[in-house]
Parts: structure tokens; sequence; C-alpha cells
């Protein structure tokens, strides 16, 4: 595998998660069976997403299944706010365990 196919990936994904999300739904259709977009016999599958995605060959409609938009980045409910959705019953407020002395250690 050519070890700077990753930097070559980033520049067209720079996210690298979203990368790995990408590069693994393009090895999976490859898997099975969808045509490759680039010809470069002899390697496998993974690799060959991994090139297909750096040399630029897919739409960005393609890619744009795997960006995050403006929903993703909605902030988080205030913090003052009581969400009594995270227990069972609803009855009651979610609890913290008190924080421990620097010296102390926790196990």
């Amino acid at each position: 595998m050519d070890p700077h196919v990753v930097f070559d990936c980033q520049k067209i994904l720079p996210n690298k998660f979203v990368l790995a999300v990408a590069a693994a739904a393009c090895c999976r259709a490859l898997n099975r069976g969808a045509k490759p977009r680039v010809d470069l016999p002899g390697i496998n599958e993974s690799e060959l997403a991994l090139q297909e995605i750096a040399s630029g060959v897919l739409a960005g409609a393609e890619l744009a299944l795997f960006v995050s938009g403006p929903a993703a980045t909605a902030p988080l409910p205030d913090s003052n706010s009581t969400m009594t959705g995270l227990r069972g019953d609803g009855g009651s407020n979610a609890a913290a365990a008190p924080v421990s002395c620097s010296q102390e250690a926790a196990y």
C-alpha cells in the first residue's frame, strides 16, 4: 500500500473520521461488485477505495453523504435545564459522583 495515499485523500476529505467512513463505504461497494473507477490492477478493495478518493473520481454529491452539515454542529442544551429522559422512570434527575482530591487514588 502506498503510504502517501492517505495524505492525498485528506486533501479531498480533511476530516480523518469522515475519510474512514467514506473509504469503508467505497470498499464495501467494491466488495459487492461495483465497478472500479480507477484502473489499478493487483491491489485490494480497501486500497482501491482510497485511491478512488485520492484521485478525485468520486462526485461531490457522493462525498456529501459523509460530510456533516449544520445539524451536526448544533449547540448542546443548556446545562441548567432538567433532562429527565436520562433515567428509566423520568421521576429523578441524573446525579454525578463527587470529585476526589488530587492525592486520592480512585479505583
